[in-house]
């Protein structure tokens, strides 16, 4: 009866897992969220917490595989823990005499895809009733389990394009600005303001759905979407150093800010376990006014603080800091050139 009740309870908590993680999107379930935190973390620590290091670039792909496995692996002990209730659950099919441990649990195995080999098989009508649920259950669950891996590398492929379209428009955030400035405004960049926020509203979107994406990383900060953020996050604090009399598309810079405040707000409830830090930086805006920009001063003001702590953390938790977002910004702008 102990191994009934524990088989009911494990195949109901996965059958949960997987039902929430791959049909809903609130985000994944307990197991997922377990298993993506320690698979990162475990490939984190290999490479000595540092974000340049080629092995993160293999997680994501690990995370996917064991998330998969792992709920196999959770269907098929929980059939098992059922048929192991009764000694006399399974049956050898020729010569008709109880199965083994091992035999139930290869039955089990076979039951759940569908396999239907035939050499054992369910001694009486309530474990064939079982077992046809069971049937049925293993091929919808793990079919969705499968199918859960196209949306999740669609949404790695939108953050790619997201992180590669601000780093083209500049390396450091003081680069996007001077490479936008057309001598009166920044027409150039707010042309492409929109796209930015599409594709930062998308991508929050598709975090809290699949947040297994966090997992998929690049080892070139250029191309990777963290830094990425966090480089928009700065253009805009640069934005507000600017003098007034510098024109600005307001309605596209609201816009912005908003997409910029839903994404930190849904990286506080994310389940992969970062903390929010206050790392030292400093943005420097001389190459601004070397550029003839007009700005209000020469110290920028700090922002808004609980944002740019959010995404410090994020930064850390990915192996990064402020450095790799503002760099020497003198030193890049001039090799760009």
């Amino acid at each position: 009866m102990v191994f009934l009740i524990l088989g009911i309870l494990l195949f109901l908590i996965t059958a949960t897992d997987i039902t929430k993680t791959t049909l809903s999107t609130r985000g994944g379930g307990t197991i997922t969220n377990t298993v993506s935190r320690s698979v990162w973390l475990f490939f984190f620590a290999l490479a000595g917490r540092r974000g340049e290091a080629k092995l993160l670039e293999y997680a994501g792909q690990c995370v996917l595989l064991l998330v998969l496995l792992t709920w196999i692996a959770c269907l098929w002990l929980s059939l098992f823990l059922m048929l192991a209730s009764d000694p006399a659950s399974v049956i050898n099919g020729t010569t008709k005499t109880a199965a083994d441990l091992w035999e139930t649990f290869y039955y089990a195995g076979f039951t759940l895809s569908t396999l239907g080999v035939g050499d054992f098989a369910a001694s009486n009508d309530a474990w064939r009733v079982l077992t046809s649920a069971a049937a049925f259950c293993g091929l919808t669950l793990i079919t969705a389990a499968i199918t859960y891996i196209v949306p999740v590398l669609s949404a790695v492929s939108l953050q790619n394009q997201l992180s590669l379209l601000i780093s083209s428009m500049g390396r450091t955030p003081q680069e996007i600005l001077v490479n936008s400035w057309n001598g009166s405004d920044f027409s150039c960049f707010y042309d492409n303001a929109s796209d930015i926020r599409q594709m930062l509203v998308e991508h929050t979107l598709n975090h809290h759905a699949y947040p297994v994406i966090r997992c998929f990383h690049k080892s070139d900060a250029c191309k990777n979407v963290i830094p990425a953020i966090a480089t928009l996050e700065a253009v805009l604090r640069l934005l507000d150093h600017v003098n007034a009399e510098v024109p600005q598309d307001r309605l596209k810079r609201r816009m912005l800010e908003c997409a910029m405040d839903q994404y930190v707000l849904m990286q506080r409830s994310s389940s992969m376990g970062w903390e929010r830090k206050d790392m030292p930086h400093r943005l420097d805006a001389a190459l601004l006014s070397e550029a003839g920009i007009p700005l209000k001063g020469n110290k920028v003001a700090e922002g808004n603080v609980d944002r740019r702590g959010v995404i410090s953390g994020l930064l850390q938790a990915d192996g990064w800091s402020w450095d790799e977002v503002y760099g020497d910004a003198k030193e890049r702008l001039g090799g760009a050139r």
